[in-house]
């Protein structure tokens, strides 16, 4: 943000609060989401943690990229047996969320975010089998 700033663009970082990190990650191609919901890269698999910077500095645009991660997710589904809650459906991608944490009308597989969130605060720490669990991380 400050070498942005320092040469005379305008920039803002920010997390979730702003706009979702992994949507904008996958359209600029990044990555692709993965079964259990996060950007999944090729060479990081699902180990990444993403925030972005709004700017009006001029740049380049990218596409989402196919790099193949979608078919081996569906035929994978190992993030999906080490969920110790049955967030991640083993079920197609749809467009419909599965709750208040999930954003209807983007294709992508159900993950439900209240699962997660629930079993999180119970454990008292974060979970990160899915992570574990990726052949990508």
């Amino acid at each position: 943000v400050n070498f942005v700033r320092r040469l005379g663009w305008s920039a803002v970082g920010c997390g979730n609060d702003t706009a979702l990190s992994v949507p904008l990650a996958i359209d600029s191609g990044l990555g692709e989401c993965g079964r259990n919901g996060i950007l999944t890269t090729p060479d990081l698999g699902s180990c990444v943690r993403i925030c972005k910077v709004f700017t009006d500095f001029p740049l380049l645009t990218d596409r989402p990229a196919s790099l193949g991660m979608a078919e081996q997710c569906n035929r994978c589904r190992r993030c999906v047996r080490a969920c110790p809650v049955g967030a991640i459906s083993s079920k197609s991608p749809t467009s419909e969320g599965l709750g208040p944490s999930s954003n209807p009308g983007v294709v992508k597989w159900p993950v439900d975010g209240e699962k997660c969130r629930r079993f999180w605060t119970v454990n008292g720490n974060s979970c990160s089998n899915c992570i574990d669990a990726c052949p990508y991380s």
